[in-house]
């Protein structure tokens, strides 16, 4: 028993995590309602001049914007009160103490030595906080990569609110060690304790909150790590694609390893769009090494992972999975931009070892 409240306590700090929950949730609202009006503000102001060699939108600033701007200065009001004037907090902390006893080691929490810690709410620690909301601009930046000028906006909307948290991450920092606002104060009420400052901030202050990230980032990566290993394993153990699996296994995944026979070709039946890179439709053709030719196409949705498996080709051999078809419907004509007859059109008559069509997807 003493050994579980040694690790519930000292090593994963679950009761100062407890107790202190409704102040770090606070503190990330707080900290949320700051950084994300404010991105989709700056970024709708860069999306309307445009940027990077995106064009803008010229449009007014809608007024959504204006609110989420206002929303954004009332958070960071608090933020910056946060680190110029800091408030005193309190906790506790218990040292640990082992005993031996024959082959084992005894371990307990001496309650008799409990120590009252004060600190302030402009503790650096605070900054992991950040790092449960740094995934959703990431999400933003890393979804509509390879895509369009269309969704510059969500683009740049998520570079921008991850510069938002660096920033906020560095301020914290600088108010702490460089400007240490309210630490005189502070180190006057921890004068005189019998464990050093900076033993009680590491359990008082840097565990818990670094408990609390890890946890939260576990309960969702630990999953999506799992699917993502799954998902690889299945795509090794898929045969590679032959040409007479377009009569054979229509419709079953198959893994495409190759070299590229020519340039990839992007078709938009309803226009390019903003930008002029928003394409419906992609196709490429690959030649295998058992003989005859793949039709690597992809539809509206596959486009980014099309480009994105266009930047790994490496000295011309490109290596993806997709399912294999044998007709082109006329929805992906009329929407995707498709030729209508194999290929024949765009990519030329097939080889004499034969082709075979690959719609770009993952098992």
């Amino acid at each position: 028993m003493s050994v579980l409240r040694f690790l519930w306590r000292q090593v994963l700090a679950f009761d100062r995590v407890g107790s202190r929950i409704p102040q770090l949730i606070q503190i990330w609202l707080a900290e949320l309602f700051l950084i994300m009006p404010l991105a989709f503000f700056i970024g709708k102001a860069i999306d309307i001049h445009g940027a990077f060699g995106v064009p803008g939108t010229a449009e007014s600033m809608p007024g959504a914007f204006w609110g989420s701007l206002a929303v954004a200065t009332f958070a960071g009001l608090f933020f910056v009160r946060s680190l110029v004037k800091p408030r005193i907090v309190k906790g506790s902390w218990s040292p640990v103490v082992k005993a031996g006893a024959g082959d084992f080691t005894l371990v307990a929490v001496n309650n008799r030595a409990r120590v009252d810690y004060v600190y302030l709410t402009s503790h650096p620690s605070y900054a992991l906080l950040l790092l449960i909301t740094a995934p959703i601009p990431a999400v933003m930046t890393a979804a509509t990569e390879n895509q369009g000028d269309s969704t510059f906006y969500w683009r740049v909307s998520g570079i921008v609110g991850l510069i938002i948290i660096a920033g906020m991450a560095l301020a914290r920092v600088l108010a702490w060690y460089v400007f240490r606002f309210g630490r005189s104060q502070l180190d006057e009420r921890l004068a005189g304790l019998r464990v050093s400052p900076r033993r009680l901030g590491w359990e008082i202050a840097w565990k818990p909150v670094l408990m609390l990230v890890v946890m939260m980032y576990a309960i969702v990566c630990v999953p999506l790590g799992w699917m993502w290993i799954a998902e690889k394993r299945t795509i090794a153990d898929l045969p590679e694609v032959a040409v007479a699996d377009g009569r054979t296994h229509v419709g079953e995944y198959r893994r495409v390893d190759g070299r590229l026979a020519g340039p990839p070709v992007y078709w938009a039946p309803r226009g390019t769009g903003r930008g002029g890179n928003n394409y419906a439709g992609a196709g490429v053709l690959v030649d295998l090494s058992g003989g005859g030719q793949v039709l690597l196409l992809a539809e509206s949705l596959s486009v980014p992972d099309f480009r994105g498996v266009m930047k790994d080709v490496d000295n011309g051999r490109i290596a993806t999975t997709g399912k294999v078809i044998d007709s082109i419907s006329d929805d992906q004509v009329r929407y995707y931009g498709f030729p209508d007859d194999e290929g024949v059109a765009e990519f030329g008559a097939p080889p004499p070892d034969g082709r075979v069509m690959v719609l770009l997807s993952y098992p």
